[in-house]
């Protein structure tokens, strides 16, 4: 076509490294530029659509925002070159292995091809050709291991050892270790390694020098190379770190770098293997392979690199009923409404894509291997959705490897954020996992009582410890028996008595007040180890058949018990008191942490999760009100207008948005925290007015679940190792269970949920 008025009247411009180009994939759907039909790229905002049916997104975004023109882009692979193997811990651009076929068309001219690009459209063109998709330059920065120098090594004072020798460094000078082996760069000593959790690795002996000598910083020996570059540590900094001055300091000992010869692999390297090594057997307990399965709802998710954790809550998830009735038919009318100009900085469209790619089934197609037989799946990149749901979050936002649970927590708080701003989140889906628990305080000397609820989404269950006969392995627990823990009563020590107006001892027990539709469960199934987190190779067993809840069922106020009068400071307290996550709060007790302490913890990092929570503490020991409790009540002070805005925005009434801007002194992320906890807390005033209500609602009364979804780790360390899911579908004799392992889907006839991690109970309505 000849040039049309869109193409010489366009006024554009070429992204810069800082700009988001989205040209990979479509952002409302998973149809990508290996497809026939490429990927359009608008070459104003550079979202990323497809241009051809079902859904012509790429026509639907520029009628939508008046984008006319686009870069189609189909990427097309060389003859007979592969990509090269994975082996540093890095992505890079993929540069030589692909082509691009490439065209302008204007869909102001019905998506016409452009034959002629004038200079104000081609620079942009090439601007676009050479930008990094948006997802991977995210990937990148987040691998790139942003090691840096210390001060240390800067100061370092160096004293050749009198028993030094390089003939000495084949062999740790305390034990006979010959790998894994780390260097003094004071005085030469050579040591070897940590102790791994397994019982693996070094046995120290680098560790144990620097706390005779106070020597801080060492290198790896046979990772130097003679570029200059080798492993380094500064034991001080408790860190991995850079030498800028190595060559320098080695020469001090008489070694050369130039003469070195890289002969071990380095840390990084060392990681990297590791994750990569990680698999799950795709065969059965007798031997029998694992057929491979696709189709609607059984679409594998690729592995970003460290992402188990996400897919296989994901596939968990949406698995439900109500995830997938809220978000896959509705996707193309969301699209349309949607005042987001770049889809995939919208979470809700990022949802809807998600759903679509999960159950449409027009991505679940299985390969055809190199033998003829048909393979895994492809699956679907969530690079979209990760980017969305992890926003701002210092942990999700990066590659390492993230715990399960604590991104299903936060997964759900994302969405109900999400969900607030559609008819004031109505629709939300993460209700179905939402209950309250009865938590029954008595006073064991005048026997006066006090129940309190609290909302939850949920519950975290603790394990008994015992080992078998043959003290190798640990005696299976009953799932049973878990919530049996949980519910146990345990002992208040020092409770200050309002009836008794003394301190005394109390007990406490905590139960179910509401049932949800689905109950998720963590297996609190490790232990602190010199404040080291351990995993216990504890059996769970847990039957695939319904489990009554009956007798953990909460029973309120009886009429022979008396309640205990209610202090003015307990009730100022309580009334100006954060919520916090009693589940994280447990996880720090466990460590040995006193509870002041980890409630203020939770507290001061917006219930983000216990690892958050740890690392405050520590940075916070020396603070002289560590150990006083937060019991003032807030000072009353204005607040920030545009915070109060933007939490009225997700639905929520102007009086308690204020309130709770107060009771967090104006941090608006903590003020959401308390409004979202706090939103189905109960009094006991309110309890009692609600229970005819209460009772007309009987599904929340229900106590009959099934197990429907199971979360699995493998590794023997909390840090790393690999997450896959096992998910069912159907009800009864219809039932079917799945494995899903990142891409690969398959069908699994005996699901095995003894060593899981993460439970997933349906309600049997």
């Amino acid at each position: 076509m000849p040039v049309c008025d869109h193409v010489r009247n366009a006024q554009l411009r070429a992204p810069s490294s800082l700009t988001p180009v989205y040209k990979e994939e479509c952002t409302q759907c998973f149809d990508d530029h290996d497809m026939d039909a490429g990927i359009d790229v608008c070459l104003t905002c550079f979202n990323g659509g497809c241009p051809e049916s079902p859904h012509c997104h790429a026509h639907e975004h520029a009628m939508k925002t008046g984008h006319h023109l686009t870069l189609n882009m189909r990427r097309v692979s060389k003859d007979d070159e592969r990509p090269a193997k994975l082996t540093k811990l890095e992505i890079k651009e993929e540069k030589d292995e692909t082509v691009y076929q490439t065209f302008v068309r204007c869909w102001g001219c019905s998506g016409a091809k452009v034959e002629t690009v004038p200079e104000n459209v081609q620079h942009v063109v090439q601007g676009v050709m050479h930008a990094v998709e948006a997802s991977k330059g995210g990937e990148i920065k987040a691998w790139s291991e942003e090691v840096k120098p210390c001060k240390h090594f800067d100061s370092l004072e160096q004293q050749v050892g009198s028993e030094f020798s390089q003939d000495k460094l084949h062999q740790c000078s305390m034990c006979d270790k010959r790998e894994n082996l780390w260097m003094c760069l004071s005085c030469g000593h050579a040591g070897c390694g940590r102790r791994q959790y397994d019982g693996s690795g070094g046995n120290n002996h680098a560790i144990d020098h620097f706390e005779q000598t106070g020597h801080s910083v060492s290198v790896k020996l046979g990772t130097i190379t003679p570029e200059g570059t080798a492993d380094a540590y500064c034991y001080t900094c408790d860190d991995n770190k850079m030498d800028p001055h190595l060559a320098q300091h080695l020469q001090t000992f008489g070694i050369s770098v130039l003469a070195q010869q890289k002969t071990e692999k380095s840390i990084a390297e060392l990681q990297l293997e590791q994750n990569l090594a990680l698999d799950f057997s795709m065969t059965t307990a007798d031997g029998t392979q694992l057929q491979p399965v696709a189709g609607p709802g059984l679409t594998g998710m690729r592995n970003l690199g460290n992402s188990c954790y996400l897919a296989s809550i994901v596939q968990c998830v949406f698995g439900t009923d109500r995830f997938r009735d809220r978000y896959f038919p509705t996707a193309s009318n969301h699209f349309l409404s949607c005042p987001q100009q770049l889809p995939a900085q919208c979470m809700l469209c990022q949802l809807h894509k998600l759903a679509y790619g999960l159950w449409s089934g027009r991505y679940a197609i299985l390969q055809t291997g190199e033998d003829g037989n048909l393979g895994p799946q492809k699956g679907i990149s969530p690079a979209h959705f990760k980017a969305a749901v992890a926003r701002d979050h210092p942990e999700f936002s990066s590659m390492r490897q993230q715990d399960a649970f604590e991104f299903l927590q936060h997964l759900t708080k994302q969405v109900a954020i999400a969900e607030r701003t559609v008819e004031g989140g109505s629709q939300d889906p993460t209700s179905i996992f939402n209950f309250t628990t009865e938590e029954r305080l008595q006073c064991t000397k005048c026997n006066g009582v006090r129940y309190k609820t609290q909302a939850a989404n949920s519950l975290s269950l603790p394990v008994a410890k015992r080992m078998a006969e043959d003290g190798k392995a640990f005696e299976p627990i009953s799932i049973d028996e878990c919530f049996r823990l949980m519910a146990a009563e345990e002992s208040v020590e020092g409770y200050r008595c309002p009836a008794c107006n003394e301190s005394t001892t109390a007990v406490k027990s905590t139960r179910f007040a509401t049932f949800p539709k689905v109950l998720a469960v963590q297996v609190r199934r490790f232990e602190f180890v010199n404040w080291v987190p351990q995993k216990l190779d504890i059996p769970v067993q847990v039957p695939l058949t319904a489990i009554d809840l009956a007798s953990f069922h909460g029973s309120g106020l009886q009429p022979d018990e008396v309640p205990l009068p209610e202090s003015p400071e307990e009730a100022v307290a309580e009334s100006n008191e954060q919520p916090v996550d009693e589940e994280v709060v447990a996880q720090l007790e466990s460590m040995g942490f006193p509870r002041v302490r980890c409630v203020k913890a939770v507290k001061q990092t917006g219930n983000s999760g216990a690892e958050v929570a740890m690392n405050w503490i520590f940075a916070h020991m020396d603070d002289p009100d560590i150990d006083v409790p937060d019991s003032q009540p807030a000072q009353t002070s204005a607040v920030d207008p545009a915070a109060v805005e933007q939490l009225m925005a997700m639905g929520f009434p102007q009086d308690r948005v204020e309130t709770a801007l107060q009771l967090c002194d104006g941090d608006a992320n903590r003020a959401l925290d308390r409004l979202l906890s706090t939103e189905g807390d109960v009094t006991e005033a309110a309890a009692a007015a609600s229970s005819d209500a209460a009772a007309k609602d009987e599904s929340q009364s229900r106590s009959q679940y099934e197990l429907t979804g199971f979360v699995l780790h493998k590794g023997t360390s909390v840090h790393c190792g690999h997450y896959v899911a096992t998910v069912r579908q159907g009800m009864g004799r219809d039932a079917s269970w799945f494995f899903f392992n990142d891409a690969k889907v398959a069908a699994q006839p005996d699901p095995q949920p003894e060593q899981a991690y993460v439970y997933f109970f349906t309600r049997c309505d």
